[in-house]
């Protein structure tokens, strides 16, 4: 039962994370329309670094019990808190950063700073989602097809995680630069987003494998 509860609780933070993420990218979409641009764009950095926040912070605790609980010793858990430590430290920075752009403070070089920070932090945190498939599958086979399903889902997350980390990064250097940084940042704002959307839905999906027993 207590192991159940630790998988509701980092389901549901896992969901928000996909929400938050899904909603960044709607917003990244109307910005590249020119839909309001400079407003929706500090919006949609805050938005996707408290989407960092709930995968980092809200269920940290909880993660590392049920890993402890369900891992049997195969890793260290130690070796998460590196990631979650790193999204917890990145969600704040480019929430801060999208306020500070709201404010209208320097937004051609605060807003592809959090781009390359959204970048940094998905690549750091990519070793939480792939370690979930450490997870100690259930005995029963009346869920194994879903298992290996979300099994499947938490790897390719996690490939699609660095490769949308490191997207990020590049956009964000490049737009540093000063080569049309808003719509780079808008971008690398998709790529965050995509990302979280994944990530988000292959860990509620995989919890959901943990819980069945």
């Amino acid at each position: 039962m207590e192991q159940n509860t630790s998988a509701k609780i980092v389901r549901g933070g896992s969901a928000a994370e996909g929400v938050a993420g899904l909603a960044g990218i709607v917003l990244a979409i109307l910005g590249l329309l020119h839909i309001l641009p400079q407003m929706l764009l500090p919006i949609a950095t805050i938005l996707l670094g408290v989407a960092f926040l709930f995968e980092g912070g809200s269920v940290a605790s909880r993660f590392s019990k049920l890993l402890n609980e369900t891992a049997k010793g195969r890793f260290e858990t130690s070796e998460l808190s590196v990631g979650l430590t790193t999204e917890i430290i990145g969600g704040m920075a480019v929430i801060i950063l999208g306020i500070l752009t709201l404010l209208n403070i320097s937004p051609a070089v605060l807003m592809p700073v959090a781009a390359i920070v959204f970048g940094a932090t998905l690549l750091f945190g990519s070793g939480v989602t792939a370690r979930l498939n450490h997870l100690e599958e259930p005995k029963s086979e009346e869920y194994q097809a879903f298992r290996d399903v979300a099994r499947e889902a938490v790897g390719v997350a996690t490939g699609v995680r660095i490769l949308l980390g490191l997207s990020a990064v590049v956009l964000g250097i490049i737009a540093l630069a000063g080569v049309n940084w808003m719509v780079l940042t808008f971008v690398s704002i998709l790529c965050v987003g995509a990302s979280d959307v994944t990530n988000g839905s292959a860990i509620t999906a995989r919890m959901m494998g943990v819980m069945h027993k």
